[in-house]
């Protein structure tokens, strides 16, 4: 029997097979088990399995920036290269000439051109391309990692830190759900929630200054109300 919520299941294994090569196995593993956990309980509903994609992603995310910062300046063309490979001739068509001249994969999947330019297929297309491209270039990439352990380790603690404060601001965002009205505090909670289910590498990450954002505009709101 099909699991109720099998799409977003399938999104959960995706994504874990798609981890970087330093993501530790005993993370790995939770992730796995977790998802097998998930698939036998017929009565895991969204809000279940999106916690995993949450509590999961922090796991993998620090990680997952250190690789990509660490091997960006040699994986880079490579990865452009793959991804235009990877895709038909009309998206090739749409996006090559923006990566030649220097825009970079992170960007264009962030960019109006990708949004405006590209249906939902012709976008699955490109992120695809960069997650098989990912995965081809690991084996190569694991020598990058190994020859800078040192350098690993300090991007590692940098992000685990970025991470923390990302979290630390999305829970200062939740804190002001009942400062306001009924509205207020749905629109902040769907705000709260779209933030928490970021972290997974299937969804467009949350970004520090995008959260921070949102905390000083309903923290600014609710004062001016209250004067």
């Amino acid at each position: 029997m099909t699991h109720p919520h099998q799409s977003m299941l399938d999104e959960l294994s995706f994504a874990i097979k798609h981890f970087v090569p330093t993501v530790p196995q005993e993370v790995i593993t939770q992730a796995v088990e977790k998802l097998k956990e998930l698939s036998a309980n017929a009565e895991a509903n969204e809000e279940v399995i999106k916690n995993a994609f949450h509590d999961i992603g922090l796991q993998e995310y620090p990680h997952r920036k250190a690789y990509e910062e660490l091997t960006h300046t040699s994986a880079e063309q490579k990865m452009k290269d793959m991804v235009i490979e990877h895709v038909d001739e009309t998206v090739r068509g749409v996006i090559k000439s923006h990566l030649d001249a220097g825009v970079s994969l992170e960007e264009l999947v962030n960019s109006e051109i990708f949004e405006g330019q590209l249906d939902p297929k012709q976008r699955y297309q490109v992120e695809d391309g960069i997650l098989v491209a990912t995965d081809k270039l690991a084996e190569s990439l694991r020598g990058d990692v190994s020859d800078h352990g040192d350098d690993y380790k300090r991007l590692l603690e940098k992000w685990t830190k970025h991470v923390q404060e990302i979290h630390t601001q999305i829970d200062k965002l939740d804190a002001l759900t009942p400062g306001g009205t009924e509205e207020q505090g749905l629109e902040i909670s769907n705000k709260v929630r779209s933030f928490r289910e970021g972290f997974l590498l299937t969804e467009r990450d949350p970004e520090l200054e995008e959260v921070k954002k949102e905390v000083e505009y309903w923290t600014d709101t609710f004062a001016e109300e209250e004067e």
